[in-house]
């Protein structure tokens, strides 16, 4: 599935980005980020001192730092961490599961997520591109161009979502080398 959300993102320009919040300490420790899909917290300081990792935590449910070294009054904490603009994991394995629903739909595979985010029947790398090129299709079914190492699309405007999910499976079923007709 990690690979599947990572060439999804791809196809849909969701790179990780990385910034910083900056803050005063007045009373309270926890400290709420700005953005919402964070991946990591790199670093925290404290008047421009980084501090240990033992000085503070991160708790991803919450997107809060609490820091437990000594502050006083008017500190100023600095947060540096990376996250995705657009779409968690979570809402991007929700689309993947659409997709396959497509797939299955459409008369290519049966693929079930079974327990710890894992695909059955395994699908191959080709196929897991095709599932990546649904999943960006049903995200942003105007996208343009979706490209891939091996794999170029430049879809019809004036297709719906089905007709151009359909011609990609249909495609893909003709064509396993991964070049597509024009969707």
């Amino acid at each position: 599935m990690e690979n599947i959300i990572s060439l999804v993102r791809y196809l849909i320009k969701d790179n990780s980005s990385d910034t910083s919040d900056i803050f005063t300490y007045e009373n309270s420790a926890i400290f709420t980020l700005t953005e919402i899909n964070i991946i990591e917290v790199s670093a925290v300081y404290k008047n421009d001192v980084i501090l240990s990792e033992d000085d503070w935590s991160y708790n991803s449910t919450t997107k809060k730092v609490t820091i437990s070294a000594s502050l006083t009054s008017k500190d100023t904490i600095q947060i540096d961490y990376s996250y995705y603009p657009n779409y968690s994991d979570t809402e991007i394995k929700a689309y993947i599961h659409s997709s396959l629903v497509y797939l299955s739909n459409y008369n290519y595979e049966n693929f079930e997520v079974e327990s710890g985010d894992n695909i059955y029947p395994e699908p191959t790398k080709e196929e897991e591109k095709l599932i990546a090129l649904i999943t960006s299709i049903i995200i942003d079914p105007n996208n343009q161009t979706i490209r891939l190492p091996d794999l170029t699309i430049t879809p019809q405007s004036n297709l719906s979502l089905e007709d151009k999910i359909a011609k990609a499976i249909s495609s893909f079923k003709k064509n396993t080398t991964g070049l597509f007709e024009l969707l």
